[in-house]
């Protein structure tokens, strides 16, 4: 699904454009992943698993501007792609097709702007438009910051799997 673009105000009163990425933006998106990945222990990957190639990112962007079942939004300040979130179904099957998961990633300079807010209040609005009933998303604990994001927008803990990331210290 293509997310009409929008301009918001952070908190610090940047303008900050919000909109579907699309294959030109392939190589900023590839480029976000990395450095999130390396701000943050709270990515799913390391940075140098970034290793997707430049060709399936621009595939995978358009296949999801045109589908009705996920949705990609970006952020962008002064032209540079700074945060990223995104919407896929849980599973094909009719009994999981109320449910869908969700990511986000800040690049960690623009912590504390409002941008995860924005991010997700626009994540729900498209979730509710493409028919799910329901976001989930894994988050690791000590993510307090997340977490309080994630609970201001009325996401609720419902388990929690211990040992589920293994760092490689």
């Amino acid at each position: 699904m293509e997310y009409k673009p929008k301009e918001v105000l952070l908190k610090n009163g940047t303008p900050c454009l919000l909109k579907s990425p699309g294959p030109g933006d392939a190589s900023a998106i590839l480029k976000l992943m990395s450095q999130t990945s390396e701000e943050t222990s709270y990515m799913a990957r390391y940075a140098d698993e970034v290793n997707i190639t430049l060709h399936h990112e621009q595939d995978f962007l358009s296949s999801t501007l045109k589908s009705q079942k996920d949705l990609m939004i970006c952020a962008v300040v002064n032209g540079k792609i700074i945060a990223n979130a995104g919407i896929n179904p849980i599973a094909v099957f009719e009994r999981y097709l109320h449910r869908a998961t969700f990511g986000i990633s800040i690049c960690k300079a623009y912590w504390g702007l409002g941008i995860g807010s924005h991010l997700l209040a626009a994540i729900i609005r498209g979730a509710r438009e493409m028919g799910y009933e329901q976001l989930e998303l894994e988050v690791v604990q000590e993510n307090q910051r997340g977490i309080a994001l994630y609970e201001k927008f009325g996401f609720e803990t419902y388990g929690t799997r211990e040992y589920c990331f293994k760092y490689r210290d």
